[in-house]
């Protein structure tokens, strides 16, 4: 709806009718903002509580304190793997005892751990690739390289 403004009495209450409609509009965008907040804030809440519970201390970077991004996916993939592969058929108490200890364990891993053993299967098959290698031995034929026999 286009008003056709004439003079300034006109621009004036333009301005006042777009800001009532403006104002409108906002309470509408703020009902519909709390109905949403509303709908996810129980989740939302259960959510913090979870990651709460499961995150302990953490540290200024968000990450729990000597914690790094292998520790994390050994803490978890680590008890899906034995519970799935090793110990499918297995009870409660023994899958809950294997996550507990595979928890501990997954703890230990970092990647200075992995780079660790990295360097050491490298150096390990460095070593034995310089074993198979034998040095071509010098024939001797009894005539050394610097004499003036011809």
């Amino acid at each position: 709806m286009r008003i056709k403004i004439q003079n300034i009495d006109d621009l004036r209450e333009e301005v006042v009718r777009l800001e009532v409609v403006r104002t409108e509009i906002e309470t509408e965008l703020k009902v519909e903002a709390q109905k949403i907040t509303s709908k996810i804030r129980i989740p939302l809440m259960l959510l913090r509580k979870l990651n709460n519970f499961f995150a302990g201390s953490k540290d200024k970077s968000g990450t729990k304190d000597g914690e790094d991004w292998v520790t994390s996916i050994f803490s978890i993939g680590l008890p899906l793997l034995l519970n799935r592969f090793l110990f499918p058929k297995s009870g409660f108490i023994v899958k809950s005892i294997i996550e507990l200890i595979s928890q501990t364990t997954a703890k230990t891993v970092n990647t200075d751990l992995i780079v660790e053993i990295i360097e050491k299967v490298s150096q390990w098959i460095k070593s034995t690739g310089s074993r198979n290698k034998k040095e071509a031995e010098m024939v001797d034929y009894g005539i050394p390289p610097d004499s003036e026999t011809y």
